[in-house]
């Protein structure tokens, strides 16, 4: 009987699993045509704010395939490979990781990842492969995030409702975060929808001759250097359908010292509280506020190497109209140079507007229109030649397909 049993649970795990079929396998291919002013932009090297800096034209804004078989009924996987113009790595793994979705058991739902991936941090990438469908391009907030928090972890979330409000706590250890707050530091925020690869690298613009000596004049993300686990944690409350409040906590726990081919652990943490309304079943708003610090090295006599308060804003407007939607977004950003600004002021502020169109050509096609202004007082670009405030506008065009 046992045997049966068991023969039989077989059976049904089989007939549950489902790997290759055309379920299991979607993509997106998003074809660019954009133009911008201003400053170099920073993924070639300079302090723009924009993917693009003082020229741009048509390229590829990103391939991708995803995969996601379902192992069982209660075990899954999502395996990403992702190609985007201006990285330096033609494709890459953009995410790989388990899932696990339990039973509900006393009114409570368990669920789990394990693998690469992003912390449950964004409001506004929501849409296949880890996409904004909305506009083309993040806030300040989320263009950070795409950069340098995704992690190789396990996570696990309990979801349950109490007098008819829907709770939902989450909590995460990981590892190979270690270099975060690099390009925050150095190059400050910026906007723009490029994303971590798994083996990839971004660089970073001219570093100050202090820090040229002991910084490499690129960061890898995805890395792991100081032997030490992070943590992450975040609780959601939705007191009724059309609104949603979440907290989460970040800290990578990094030593600040260890170092591998000029790459540092860095200690960074931070706070993040996001809320979505849905005013109706049209117009929909989103809002995240983050607050954090970051630091790296050993103290001098001026102070600590680096030490940098960061934290930025936005909220945006949603709005269905004719075959599509429209979405403005205003954003603010700042950075804090709390040491060494003799040697380089990594101190910012600036903020941003966004106005974008999406088209539905069809389900699976889209175009986005999009305008951006970028406005930033930066010091350290005073030591490059360059004006420490600077304006950027940059127009884009995204052809979606999806499938």
């Amino acid at each position: 009987m046992g045997a049966a049993i068991g023969l039989s649970a077989a059976a049904d795990a089989r007939a549950e699993a489902d790997l290759f079929s055309r379920g299991t396998v979607s993509g997106l291919i998003d074809l660019r045509l954009g133009a911008a002013g201003g400053e170099t932009a920073w993924i070639d090297g300079g302090l723009g704010k924009g993917r693009f800096g003082d020229s741009a034209g048509p390229e590829l804004g990103e391939a991708s395939i995803v995969w996601n078989p379902r192992l069982s009924s209660h075990l899954g996987a999502v395996i990403v490979a992702q190609g985007q113009q201006h990285q330096d790595r033609v494709v890459d793994a953009g995410e790989a990781y388990l899932t696990y979705r339990g039973d509900i058991a006393g009114g409570v739902r368990f669920s789990g990842r394990a693998g690469l991936m992003y912390p449950p941090i964004s409001l506004e990438h929501d849409g296949l492969e880890w996409s904004v469908p909305d506009t083309i391009t993040p806030s300040a907030i989320n263009s950070w995030v795409a950069e340098e928090t995704k992690v190789v972890g396990i996570e696990a979330t309990a979801r349950g409702a109490i007098a008819g409000q829907k709770l939902a706590a989450t909590v995460g250890v990981f590892t190979h975060g270690d270099t975060a707050g690099t390009l925050l530091t150095f190059r400050g925020w910026a906007l723009h929808d490029l994303k971590s690869s798994a083996t990839g690298d971004f660089p970073l613009p001219p570093l100050s001759p202090f820090m040229a000596k002991r910084q490499a004049p690129y960061t890898t993300p995805v890395r792991e250097l100081d032997g030490r686990a992070g943590v992450y944690g975040r609780v959601e409350w939705r007191p009724s359908p059309s609104l949603m409040l979440d907290l989460f906590a970040y800290d990578n726990d990094g030593d600040r010292t260890s170092v591998d081919k000029r790459e540092w652990s860095w200690e960074t943490r931070f706070f993040n509280l996001g809320a979505r309304w849905d005013l109706d079943g049209a117009t929909h708003l989103r809002a995240q506020a983050m607050q954090g610090e970051t630091l790296m090295g050993y103290s001098n006599a001026k102070g600590l190497w680096t030490d940098v308060g960061f934290q930025s804003a936005y909220v945006s407007a949603t709005r269905d109209l004719g075959p599509g939607s429209l979405t403005g977004r205003l954003d603010q950003f700042s950075t804090t140079d709390r040491t060494n600004k003799a040697v380089d002021d990594n101190a910012e502020h600036g903020w941003a507007a966004l106005v974008a169109y999406r088209w539905d050509v069809r389900p699976d096609v889209h175009l986005v229109f999009e305008g951006l202004r970028i406005d930033s007082d930066r010091p350290e670009r005073v030591r490059l030649g360059e004006a420490r405030q600077q304006t950027q506008t940059v127009v884009q065009t995204a052809l979606r397909y999806l499938f």
